[in-house]
């Protein structure tokens, strides 16, 4: 985590590139048909702090990788102070550490400088601010709250503002206030809703719409069936066994205090099912869910007296449940240990490519257009044209290509890479490897000329093109 200098995933590329612009800027989000053409994706409470620990010297990889890996650490005793809460039992607590802590989602998205553990860790530290409330209430009817319930409500919306997806938690703290008092129910989703639009707005018209513009409008990606299959699969290789444990318990589960964290399950299953078929969404969209999971699966062997049963040596069938809980784990620290060593092959590769690319990229000064975000940070600390998402809002229309048309046209762009030869009339036909639309990669073909080929780590070859007039030495 802190020895790689490069990307660990290509969106931690795009985020640091951004909180870099943020530090020597002081712009977080841009105009869509302006330069520089980057979406800030996300609302800016990771940006700010990214960019925070950038300006006191750490390097800003590092510095988004630090925020996600407490998050996770944090994530992790959640779990363990959530099913203490609902159980009373310290093996169930322990499990529930050791069910996250051994998930390889977990573990692969908590040492990455990306939003999403951070957003969820915040979220699940609000509805741990609502259980202590309910878990208060069971013992003592006339209890009140407020203090739970206002940093439960602090808690999400600073998740809100992390990741604007993090509405599950806040959504099933609302819905169960309902049930048990509607009037505090009431309150709190005015509340949360009230301080997260009046905030949204203020910050839309401060920057003249841009807010809304880049986190909004830019988001909407198209939808695809294949990834949602595959977000599917993953999540059942990867989950499978504490999907077995909930199933088992489940009518158990249901009936207990617990059940309340089933409510919060089943709202953030929905938000992963209507967010993971967009067009480059990653498992990171499953670690809310995943660490629900953790803290159910534990609840449910409590429920169904496994601790109990397995020190007694009992040969009852539920003491089977020591199967899927054991292939969870086994398969969450294989998948972790592979990954590993595949970051480092790839973190080697990096290397390699950044010292032959930087001749090509002028550090300061003129423009530069990219498929490659890391070595757009590595080497120029800025994104000048993010190609995946300026070639979606382009085909989607929301976008003018014109004024990159005109630049690429006149050799304005000091370098061009691609992961595609435009001489060769190469197309790239996957959404989610950057490219351009047909006519800027003709623009390409004929105003500039194959400087270098380089191998790239993660999609083969990569193409360098230069000026014409520069290439053949003129």
């Amino acid at each position: 985590m802190l020895w790689a200098q490069n990307e660990l995933s290509p969106p931690e590329s795009v985020v640091a590139a951004q909180s870099m612009m943020l530090v020597h800027n002081g712009t977080l989000y841009y105009d869509l048909n302006r330069y520089p053409y980057t979406v800030c994706a996300y609302t800016p409470v990771f940006y700010l702090l990214e960019a925070g620990l950038t300006r006191i010297g750490i390097p800003v990889f590092a510095a988004g990788r630090l925020i996600s890996f407490a998050a996770v650490l944090g994530l992790i005793a959640l779990c363990g102070k959530l099913a203490q809460l609902y159980t009373n039992c310290s093996y169930a607590a322990w499990c529930a550490r050791l069910f996250a802590g051994s998930s390889s989602l977990l573990l692969t998205w908590g040492t990455v400088g990306q939003v999403d553990t951070l957003a969820f860790f915040l979220a699940v530290a609000a509805f741990y601010q609502y259980a202590r409330l309910d878990r208060l209430w069971a013992s003592s009817p006339r209890s009140v709250g407020f203090r739970q319930l206002a940093f439960a409500l602090a808690l999400a919306i600073l998740a809100t503002f992390t990741k604007q997806t993090a509405i599950a938690a806040p959504a099933a703290i609302c819905l169960l206030l309902l049930v048990r008092d509607w009037e505090k129910g009431l309150a709190f989703g005015i509340a949360w809703a009230g301080a997260v639009a009046a905030i949204a707005l203020t910050l839309n018209a401060m920057l003249g719409g841009r807010f809304l513009a880049d986190t909004v409008l830019a988001n909407m990606n198209p939808m695809s069936a294949k990834k949602f299959w595959a977000q599917l699969t993953q999540f059942g290789s990867l989950s499978g066994g504490l999907l077995v444990i909930v199933g088992v318990a489940l009518k158990k589960l249901w009936r207990s205090p617990a059940a309340s964290v089933l409510v919060y399950l089943g709202l953030a299953c929905a938000v992963f099912t209507i967010t993971a078929p967009k067009i480059g969404s990653d498992t990171n969209y499953q670690i809310e869910t995943t660490a629900l999971l953790c803290i159910c699966a534990a609840i449910a062997l409590h429920e169904v007296n496994f601790f109990q049963l397995y020190l007694a040596r009992s040969k009852s069938a539920i003491t089977l449940l020591m199967l899927p809980a054991a292939v969870h784990i086994v398969v969450g620290y294989r998948v972790a240990a592979n990954l590993a060593i595949f970051r480092i092959a790839v973190e080697q590769a990096h290397r390699s490519q950044i010292k032959a690319l930087s001749p090509y990229v002028p550090a300061e000064g003129g423009l530069v257009l990219s498929t490659d975000y890391n070595a757009m940070v590595r080497l120029r600390h800025r994104l000048d044209v993010e190609p995946l998402i300026f070639n979606l809002l382009v085909s989607a229309r929301k976008v003018d290509p014109e004024p990159v048309r005109r630049d690429l046209e006149r050799g304005a762009f000091a370098t061009v890479f691609l992961r595609q030869d435009v001489s060769r009339g190469e197309a790239i036909t996957d959404l989610e490897i950057g490219t351009l639309t047909p006519e800027l990669l003709d623009e390409i073909s004929r105003h500039y000329r194959l400087a270098a080929r380089l191998p790239d780590p993660l999609f083969g070859d990569g193409y360098v093109y230069t000026p014409a007039e520069t290439a053949n030495g003129s």
